[in-house]
């Protein structure tokens, strides 16, 4: 089953792109995600999420156009994103792949938390923001 969401971002598919494959900052705009771990150099990723640990063992991506992750021992299969420039905006889409139904109906709601985030921090940047001086739960409670 999968499950998908889309938000409207007015960005570049590059500039959106590069923050969802920086491991570094996922931290830094994803509300969902506190802390990110290399389990095995450049192969295998760990996240602390309020969704619970997520492992990630294998992606695939197609620059500026999107990202999938393959995820291990999690009620999700995996997840990924798809960018589509649509005039000045990104059409961005979230989306899971799981075999429970009942799991999927709940990552509705994170998925358009995520996005939102993921909104909000390129919105951020776009408008000249300082990365370091972003606040993801800050943002998050205005919306």
């Amino acid at each position: 089953m999968r499950m998908e969401k889309k938000i409207e971002i007015k960005s570049s598919p590059k500039r959106i792109y590069d923050i969802l494959i920086d491991a570094e900052i996922i931290t830094k705009w994803n509300i969902g995600v506190d802390e990110i771990t290399e389990k095995e150099e450049g192969q295998k990723f760990l996240l602390k999420s309020s969704v619970g640990d997520i492992l990630i063992v294998d992606w695939e991506q197609v620059e500026n156009e999107s990202a999938t992750w393959h995820l291990k021992d999690n009620i999700m299969n995996s997840i990924g994103y798809i960018l589509e420039p649509k005039g000045d905006v990104v059409e961005t889409t979230l989306w899971v792949d799981s075999d429970n139904e009942k799991a999927i109906k709940g990552y509705e709601k994170v998925g358009e938390l995520t996005l939102k985030a993921l909104k909000n921090y390129v919105d951020f940047l776009e408008e000249g923001g300082d990365p370091e001086d972003f606040d993801k739960k800050q943002l998050m409670v205005s919306m």
